[in-house]
């Protein structure tokens, strides 16, 4: 690899890194007309994907397999991916109850005459 080609990779690698800072960055700020559920889901589909990359890229780099690279970025891969599942599905509304209304069990007569 001549020195034109390794500073091509650095360059890559540095504008990746510089991409996930933005993403880091703006996080949750969904477009706007995007479905957020849509959007948070492929996004982090995404990054599961770049945590396998990174893995073998580290690999790559340093010109041999490393199983603890390698198996550190599948378990990041796994817990975004279980991230973007847990966040897919809906919670559920909390409903606030309201106290139920005291109901006697004996009404007077009073109660029981319209005209008392």
């Amino acid at each position: 690899m001549d020195d034109d080609e390794r500073r091509h990779l650095r360059d890559l690698v540095h504008r990746a890194h510089v991409a996930l800072s933005a993403v880091a960055e703006r996080g949750s700020e969904c477009p706007a007309g995007v479905d957020r559920f849509d959007w948070t889901a492929d996004l982090l589909d995404e990054l599961a994907r770049v945590a396998l990359q990174v893995g073998n890229a580290a690999a790559a780099l340093s010109e041999g397999a490393d199983d603890e690279v390698e198996a550190r970025s599948r378990e990041l891969a796994t817990a975004i991916v279980r991230r973007r599942n847990d966040a897919l599905i809906p919670l559920p509304t909390s409903r606030r109850r309201m106290p139920r209304a005291v109901v006697p069990t004996q009404l007077d007569a009073r109660a029981m005459s319209r005209h008392a």
